[in-house]
């Protein structure tokens, strides 16, 4: 079988690279090129990582390894046949229960934490297969920009393939209960604008900026005023 025998399609629920709008592309490719800043002499696990399209990249900034994992044996056997080698592989695997032989330098899980029930148990096992000093990177949809009519974590957000949504001091709350150290400067963010409490105001401010969700930086920078579409937390194990 080759790769052309396996056909995937962009859904809406995980991301293709060249079949996705430009905005969902960049958004994506962005938060690899931030975890790629630190991935020199690494080891790597990507968990949900589709159709694999993040190992070159790793790999040719300087990773050692590279395994990729997802829960759809369709997009694990596109990535093994189109990018699997003797440094990289791909395995078929559910985020909350997937174990190794080893455990990692690196862990990414973007756009990923939204879509899982058991969100404690996810976290609880990234923590298991990270090394001592590792470091998570995971991303999230903010709540109040992405799902504005949702106010907890428990109502249902606007993206269909998603169960819930976070804000920031959520998911930190959630990561430190399970061992990992989340500083202030660990936290970063993509799309970033200014949301104001008024309605009317922050209308004619989406207005003014003329679609700020496309117009907006896709890159990876610290959170200080602004409020982030996206937002990535750079978690340590100690």
């Amino acid at each position: 079988m080759t790769k052309e025998d396996i056909p995937i399609d962009f859904t809406g629920e995980f991301f293709v690279p060249g079949k996705s709008e430009e905005r969902i592309e960049a958004d994506h490719m962005e938060r690899y090129h931030f975890a790629c800043e630190f991935a020199q002499g690494k080891s790597i696990l990507d968990i949900a990582c589709g159709v694999g399209y993040s190992a070159p990249l790793f790999i040719n900034t300087g990773a050692v390894s590279y395994a990729g994992v997802d829960i759809n044996e369709k997009l694990i056997k596109y990535a093994n046949q189109t990018y699997g080698s003797d440094c990289i592989s791909y395995h078929l695997g559910d985020i909350c229960t997937f174990h190794n032989t080893k455990t990692y330098d690196i862990i990414t899980c973007f756009e990923t934490i939204e879509h899982i029930e058991d969100y404690n148990g996810a976290i609880n096992n990234l923590y298991s297969l990270l090394n001592r000093k590792g470091i998570l990177f995971i991303s999230s949809p903010n709540r109040p920009i992405t799902s504005p009519d949702c106010s907890s974590l428990h109502d249902k957000p606007r993206n269909k393939f998603h169960i819930h949504e976070f804000i920031p001091e959520e998911l930190i709350l959630i990561l430190t209960n399970y061992g990992f150290i989340v500083n202030q400067n660990d936290i970063y963010g993509q799309r970033q604008r200014k949301v104001y409490s008024n309605y009317f105001i922050n209308k004619i401010y989406q207005v003014l900026m003329r679609k700020p969700d496309t117009n907006l930086s896709a890159m990876v920078t610290p959170v200080r005023e602004k409020v982030p579409r996206y937002f990535v937390i750079t978690a340590t194990k100690e």
